[in-house]
């Protein structure tokens, strides 16, 4: 199908749904709440760069992610509103310069079904705006993916050196980013090894830099490995479990979405195979190794899933359904490169404005998860107003610390666990009493000269908590 589009009008029919999400993105970012995983990064980049590497390798994820937001924060401050700002980034570089390569390669129709999929695939826009390293992980996954692509085409060193880059950094970013990486190195040596054997000795120079610009990390790797294989909070992966993965990444809250969702992913493979068929039936080499290419973007995703089910199955549960997340790039890419091959105009357009109606929903629970359904504004407010000079705030779950320090000084907030209730200064103590821990019963408190009474049920994001007032026993 063609457009009588000028290549300025094309760049501006390209940039609209760029511009769309980058908008929507904005929107959500004008709030104050996060939660555990946020306020580990918050407290974590208070560090420096040495600092950084040593609490990353304490942990059970890569340092580049924590390594990028230090440069930002060391430029422009370390607000809420511009630490979600850095993840929003590359979620916009995947929908302009991701965007613009797809069209080079594929077409127009195939970019802006590209840059739509990738906006409304309905796990990516919560992700996209959390302080979290998901977003760099699809932006990385999917250039690579991408710059694979062009050097079996052209075999030109640029591509290679593209794939070097972007595989090393997306394995510096998230592990389960690094079984993508793997899989798509693994893909391409198929390919060439069928197609282009003379190829692969630049695969394995590109193979042999990777590694040794990764070689830094790999014992950091290692000892976390052993740490997770001791002991790690995620629970056993069951055949339920797995069917949860695709509410997770497809539901919208609207019945029967995630089953459309799952049709059209079902629809494009199809596709992709009569790609494959019929060009190699007509000796189309384009449309055969452009369906292959869609085919692999598709099996990237499941076999890294696969991957986690798997290591979880033989060691111990290590894999959960968001750290798909940066494979998301690549599955709007398998949507894309099908549908828009196949459908015509009529067909397009009203793919297109299902699409868009599937964003407007998720959009609008987007808002709602950023700004309603928490009750951080209402504890804030709460706190603000009941805590005096000689009060503290106790709160019973430890985990939770990395949220609180972001809303407390050490000096304003306890371990509940810690309070001396014989032997203190304190006038009130306010406890944010969670599940996770007994509450203190009235005897207890009573036999030490307290008393308590319940203020009400309050939270911040994802966590939930009662507020007690304990006070002395006049």
């Amino acid at each position: 199908m063609r457009y009588n589009l000028s290549k300025k009008q094309q760049t501006a029919l390209l940039a609209v749904p760029a511009l769309l999400f980058l908008l929507c993105y904005l929107s959500l970012c004008f709030n104050n709440n996060i939660w555990t995983d946020e306020g580990f990064t918050i407290e974590l980049i208070r560090e420096n760069f040495a600092g950084i590497i040593r609490g990353t390798a304490s942990d059970v994820h890569p340092p580049l992610y924590y390594l990028i937001v230090k440069c930002f924060t060391l430029v422009l401050g370390d607000s809420l509103l511009l630490l979600k700002l850095v993840s929003i980034l590359p979620m916009v570089l995947c929908m302009t310069f991701g965007a613009g390569i797809v069209w080079r390669r594929f077409g127009l129709r195939e970019a802006v079904l590209f840059s739509v999929f990738l906006g409304v695939i309905p796990c990516t826009m919560e992700y996209a705006v959390q302080v979290r390293m998901y977003s760099w992980a699809v932006f990385f996954v999917t250039f690579m993916a991408l710059w694979a692509y062009e050097a079996y085409l052209e075999g030109k060193w640029r591509y290679y050196a593209g794939m070097i880059l972007t595989s090393t950094a997306a394995a510096y970013t998230h592990y389960f980013a690094f079984v993508s990486v793997i899989l798509i190195y693994g893909f391409l040596f198929l390919v060439l090894a069928v197609a282009k054997r003379r190829e692969l000795g630049k695969w394995l120079l590109c193979v042999c830099a990777s590694l040794l610009l990764y070689a830094p990390w790999m014992p950091y790797m290692r000892l976390q490995i052993k740490g997770v294989s001791r002991n790690y909070w995620i629970e056993e992966i069951t055949g339920e479990t797995v069917k949860e993965f695709f509410p997770f990444l497809f539901d919208m809250g609207i019945p029967g979405t995630t089953l459309i969702w799952l049709a059209l992913l079902a629809v494009s493979v199809l596709l992709a195979v009569r790609m494959i068929v019929c060009g190699q039936r007509n000796g189309e080499a384009q449309g055969r190794s452009r369906g292959i290419f869609a085919l692999l973007c598709l099996l990237t995703p499941v076999f890294t899933a696969v991957t986690g089910i798997t290591a979880s199955a033989l060691i111990r549960p290590v894999f959960i359904v968001r750290y798909l997340l940066p494979c998301m790039g690549l599955l709007a890419l398998f949507g894309a490169l099908t549908l828009a091959a196949y459908a015509d105009k009529a067909v397009y357009a009203a793919l297109l404005f299902f699409l868009l109606c599937a964003g407007g929903v998720d959009y609008g629970q987007s808002v709602y998860r950023e700004y309603e359904w928490t009750h951080t504004k209402e504890t804030e407010a709460f706190l603000t107003a009941n805590v005096g000079a000689h009060d503290i705030i106790a709160y019973n779950y430890e985990s939770y610390k990395f949220i609180y320090d972001y809303y407390w000084s050490d000096g304003q907030k306890i371990l509940w666990q810690e309070v001396d209730l014989d032997d203190n200064d304190y006038e009130t103590i306010w406890l944010l009493d969670t599940i996770y821990w007994p509450t203190p019963t009235d005897p207890y408190l009573a036999e030490h000269g307290w008393q308590k009474e319940f203020m009400g049920n309050y939270g911040i994001e994802h966590n939930d908590f009662k507020i007690y007032k304990i006070t002395r026993i006049s």
